[in-house]
């Protein structure tokens, strides 16, 4: 059974429907291109080709008229949610997958911690798997639930949008194979610096709540699932319990349940079930979380199963994905891609600091990124600031980060932000000393 939407997220599976029918409703009414919409986000006229075609959108007439400027932010965050939507529901159906058939507790076990080759690994995968830096987000979610340690998860984040083969190979034919090289050394620096640390703060804490905010519990084997329902009872009598008593001498079988999402463990040692903390509402929650023998279904009832949780993790993250469209479309009607090419090329542009901070503010879609700097290179900007700027605006500009932060915690996000964003400038900077 597919559960039913709360209120709350009737109205964002409303609004998304909205914005996706207003999209089509002007673009046919208007006469403009169909397959643009599809392809890039844009609101574009017909008959525009070659590289202008990712870039050239209809007019927008800012000014002080301010329902007039809501208006074009909501239909050009409309075009965006089209292009973004079909690579959302991808993202989700690969997440629920990934819950489904990948056996948690043997990746768990392979993986640990995710040492260094792990993190290097996740890179290269996100290097062959092209996946847009808005349409990874669920995949995240996904990858996390599987058992894949967060450093390694991390670095495929980062990888897939700056670092995919058909955005490398783009890069070489219209920017030359130096930039290209810089792009995927660029990359790697910054995946492995996020995925370390990520990974050394997972083993300290050993509890992913920490730093996830979603959590499905995983197929847990049939000895980890008696022994997650022994603990569930005892809990369901007290709302808190120290390890001695809940489970003496099987502590590390409750890091093993916590980082499953099963259980919590407070600051001073307690350990209790997640989400409440009330005696009645454990013995519920007890049954609502702990596995009930997914572990031995069919093919079709696994795939049932997939698309359950599919559905779930779609209701669940609709709001990022407005918020995300709502920025996008802000973005693109106060500092549209033609003003951005105009207001940073020449000598302002040689800064590779200010390239970064462009690369934030300025909303590119991945492999647009290339295009726009072709633009910008034309007005003079120098290398080590292109290649600051194709690091960066696939997988740094506030839609990407609305999104995120509803996958991670402040602290996750800050450190993805942070690194990646230094990580960017030095990139640009060696670049320039080097070349």
């Amino acid at each position: 059974m597919f559960r039913k939407p709360t209120q709350k997220e009737l109205i964002y599976l409303g609004i998304i429907i909205i914005f996706y029918i207003s999209a089509l409703i002007y673009t046919i009414v208007n006469d403009l291109s169909i397959s643009s919409l599809y392809k890039y986000g844009l609101l574009q006229p017909k008959g525009i080709a070659g590289e202008d075609a990712r870039l050239i959108e209809i007019d927008t007439p800012l000014s002080w008229n301010i329902p007039q400027v809501i208006w074009f932010i909501f239909l050009k965050g409309s075009a965006v949610l089209v292009e973004l939507f079909q690579y959302w529901v991808i993202g989700i159906l690969i997440a629920a997958g990934l819950v489904v058939f990948v056996p948690w507790e043997r990746v768990r076990e392979k993986m640990g911690y995710g040492g260094l080759w792990s993190i290097f690994l996740s890179s290269i995968a996100g290097a062959v798997i092209p996946i847009c830096s808005c349409g990874i987000v669920p995949v995240l979610v996904g990858m996390i639930q599987a058992g894949i340690p967060l450093g390694p998860t991390m670095a495929f984040l980062i990888a897939a949008p700056m670092l995919n083969i058909p955005a490398v190979f783009m890069t070489a034919g219209v920017l030359g194979w130096k930039l290209a090289i810089g792009r995927i050394v660029g990359t790697f620096f910054i995946a492995l610096g996020v995925g370390i640390v990520c990974s050394y703060w997972q083993k300290k804490e050993r509890i992913l709540r920490r730093f996830v905010k979603f959590s499905f519990t995983p197929n847990l084997s049939p000895e980890l699932r008696e022994f997650a329902i022994k603990v569930a009872i005892a809990l369901s009598k007290a709302d808190k319990l120290p390890a001695d008593k809940l489970a003496p001498g099987e502590e590390d079988k409750l890091y093993l349940l916590a980082e499953a999402g099963v259980l919590d463990r407070s600051d001073d040692g307690l350990w209790f079930l997640p989400q409440t903390s009330s005696v009645e509402a454990n013995v519920a929650e007890a049954c609502f979380i702990l596995p009930t023998g997914e572990i031995s279904l069919n093919l079709k009832g696994r795939f049932t199963r997939l698309f359950q949780i599919a559905w779930d993790l779609f209701l669940q993250l609709n709001y990022y994905l407005i918020l995300a469209v709502i920025i996008a479309g802000a973005i693109k009607v106060i500092v549209p891609t033609t003003v951005v090419v105009k207001l940073v090329g020449g000598e302002s542009l040689s800064s590779v600091l200010v390239s970064s901070l462009v690369a934030v503010l300025a909303y590119v879609c991945t492999y647009v990124e290339v295009p726009t700097a072709l633009a910008l290179i034309h007005k003079g900007m120098g290398g080590g600031a292109t290649l600051a700027y194709l690091l960066g605006g696939p997988g740094l500009s506030l839609p990407s980060i609305a999104m995120l932060s509803g996958v991670f915690k402040p602290k996750v996000l800050m450190l993805y932000i942070s690194i990646s964003f230094i990580g960017c400038v030095l990139s640009g900077y060696i670049y320039n000393l080097l070349l």
